[in-house]
């Protein structure tokens, strides 16, 4: 896997340790998809023999994941790019911008988790899973203890992970003829994860060509994020799906 993009940010803009951190963070992310591939639930997933409705079954549990710790992230990160030195408006306005266009996935995962045949009463009034609570209580102890620029590891690894994960995905559902409804989170986050990726990249760039120092922090926040996500996450959500039915 090559995720490497035409529009990588410009080594004659940035600093020499800023291109060299997108290598690193890249590196990571390749990792972690390479870790992603050897799970059971992503090989079941790929499978030609896995029935529509196991898969089905298994995208519709990891909405519910996503539903479950979304809100919460989205409240973290708030506070966490609060933090953000105050004389930086040009990339408060962007940042606070980006978690405004995030902020209603939730519901996205929600509204696809109903329609492939989860029940929206118990989405909202169940309590969270382990690992989605995990994901979600790890963002708000990143957000308090952590230096703000520590944001940007984090949320690289959210958003350039989810742009590398769809693209396969999105083409089991091109083979299988599944039709957009229930799975317009996963197909929508095809392209616009792309996008946010290659912002990210950018602004990493330019925070740590600014703020050198901030490297050690987006590494960190990085590895610390990793630790509860993805695997933890969709293998839960796996685990549900093919849990025997009750009643």
């Amino acid at each position: 896997m090559n995720i490497e993009t035409e529009n990588s940010p410009a080594q004659s803009r940035y600093s020499a340790q800023a291109t060299a951190l997108i290598k690193k963070l890249d590196a990571r992310i390749e990792d972690v998809f390479i870790e992603v591939q050897k799970q059971p639930f992503w090989q079941v997933l790929i499978d030609s023999k896995t029935s529509n409705a196991t898969l089905r079954k298994i995208i519709r549990e990891v909405f519910l994941a996503i539903y479950w710790y979304g809100k919460h992230i989205t409240e973290a990160e708030f506070h966490w790019v609060a933090k953000l030195p105050k004389t930086e408006n040009t990339l408060l306005k962007l940042i606070t911008l980006f978690i405004v266009e995030e902020a209603e996935h939730p519901e996205w995962a929600l509204r696809d988790f109903e329609l492939l045949g989860g029940k929206k009463e118990y989405a909202i009034s169940a309590p969270s899973s382990p690992a989605a609570f995990a994901v979600a209580g790890i963002w708000w102890r990143m957000a308090v203890t952590e230096e703000p620029f520590g944001y940007f590891g984090a949320e690289y690894l959210f958003e350039y992970l989810t742009f590398v994960v769809t693209q396969p995905l999105v083409e089991i559902f091109r083979q299988r003829g599944f039709k957009a409804e229930g799975f317009g989170f996963i197909i929508e986050h095809a392209t616009e994860d792309e996008k946010h990726a290659k912002l990210l990249r950018h602004l990493v760039c330019d925070v740590v060509t600014r703020y050198p120092e901030a490297e050690d922090g987006m590494l960190r926040c990085f590895d610390y994020f990793r630790h509860v996500y993805p695997i933890p996450v969709w293998t839960e959500a796996y685990q549900r799906a093919i849990a025997p039915e009750v009643g």
